[in-house]
């Protein structure tokens, strides 16, 4: 009777029950049918698969980076490595910014990129990404471009798409990875400025000063940016509508203000993993929106957990979770036969296979470190 309620508890919190124990090494097999699957794809330009992404260099950054932390660490003697850091490094502007003129998304795919080429520590790139650097740093909203914390609570310290003066926390989470992975000086302003764009799209009084996010229900979860959410609205006990947290945002954030330096009894965190703590789910993105965006979403969940040193977590209901053996559960019972990934929710290009298997690819490299642990 206890193991037939075990088992029954296990399906309704959608965690996979497998044939085989979920281990490093099972889930290191998965990583390495993914990276193959993606190899298969490449075309002779050094970009993968066909979709509408193809040529969006932020795409194949998310591929080089999930094949340079595979198993197997594949670096430029591996053809499609080699092929495909040819065509990144053909698309560095005179700004800094990889990217392909007109097609906009400068930071975003600059950030990824940069992030990409760190994974292969090959010190040849180091001119290529000091330029990068200079065009992600170019792109925070501060005093240089005319913004000051006060009047702009809506976008002070946070990063934009590059071509827009419009803060996001998606972009702000990128672009802080780059210039993580670039070692950027700890006491440099634009940490401490980040911070407090950060803390402004939580949905958190003790923290938060921006007007567009008081009065919610101090749940503890973050939004796109102050005023908006991808979820949509929420009204709250107060009877206001407010943005609503969702999944992507809250380990997005997470993850980047422990990159910043926020030491986790800092009341932001304690109250972002106090969210967490209540939506824990791998099924779907908690946050109302189902599937949408959902490999984006494990994939933030992975890096989030991983920042913060947390291998197991104990849930609002008591119950133990192990954020590792979970997920990597979950991707297996995702992965089809050719090692590929796919979203039946097609919104931010999910629907491409390339795209997905990426950000599942760099889930499972996560997952297999720290079962190693």
């Amino acid at each position: 009777m206890f193991r037939i309620a075990w088992i029954l508890a296990l399906c309704m919190v959608a965690w996979p029950v497998l044939a085989v124990e979920v281990d490093a090494t099972v889930t290191a097999a998965a990583a390495r049918k993914a990276a193959e699957y993606l190899m298969k794809q490449q075309n002779e330009n050094g970009t993968f698969g066909k979709g509408p992404g193809a040529v969006v260099p932020g795409q194949v950054g998310l591929v080089v980076k999930g094949l340079a932390s595979s198993p197997d660490k594949l670096r430029e003697n591996n053809t499609a490595i080699a092929k495909a850091v040819k065509y990144l490094l053909k698309q560095q502007q005179p700004s800094g910014a990889i990217s392909i003129p007109d097609m906009g998304i400068e930071n975003y795919n600059t950030s990824v990129v940069v992030v990409a080429l760190v994974a292969l520590e090959n010190p040849a790139y180091k001119e290529v990404l000091e330029k990068a650097k200079k065009f992600i740093m170019s792109c925070q909203l501060d005093e240089e471009l005319g913004y000051n914390p006060k009047e702009h609570t809506r976008a002070y310290g946070g990063f934009g798409y590059g071509n827009s003066k419009r803060a996001d926390l998606s972009n702000t989470a990128f672009s802080l990875e780059a210039l993580k992975a670039l070692g950027l000086d700890e006491k440099s302003p634009a940490w401490k400025n980040a911070v407090l764009f950060i803390k402004r799209c939580q949905d958190n009084d003790e923290t938060n000063d921006a007007a567009e996010m008081k009065g919610g229900d101090n749940t503890g979860g973050f939004v796109y940016l102050p005023g908006d959410s991808e979820a949509g609205k929420v009204k709250t006990r107060s009877g206001k509508e407010l943005p609503k947290p969702y999944g992507n945002m809250t380990y997005q954030a997470v993850k980047s203000l422990i990159y910043a330096g926020v030491k986790q009894d800092d009341p932001a965190l304690q109250a972002a993993f106090k969210w967490i703590k209540n939506n824990y789910s791998l099924k779907e993105q908690p946050g109302g929106i189902g599937k949408q965006g959902y490999f984006y979403y494990l994939i933030a969940f992975a890096k989030a957990f991983t920042a913060a040193g947390v291998k197991d977590l104990e849930l609002a209901d008591g119950r133990k979770a192990s954020w590792a053996k979970d997920l990597a559960a979950q991707l297996i019972s995702l992965q089809k036969e050719d090692g590929s990934f796919v979203n039946d929710a097609d919104k931010w290009w999910e629907s491409d296979p390339v795209l997905t298997t990426a950000y599942a690819l760099d889930a499972l490299n996560l997952c297999t470190d720290a079962l190693k642990k």
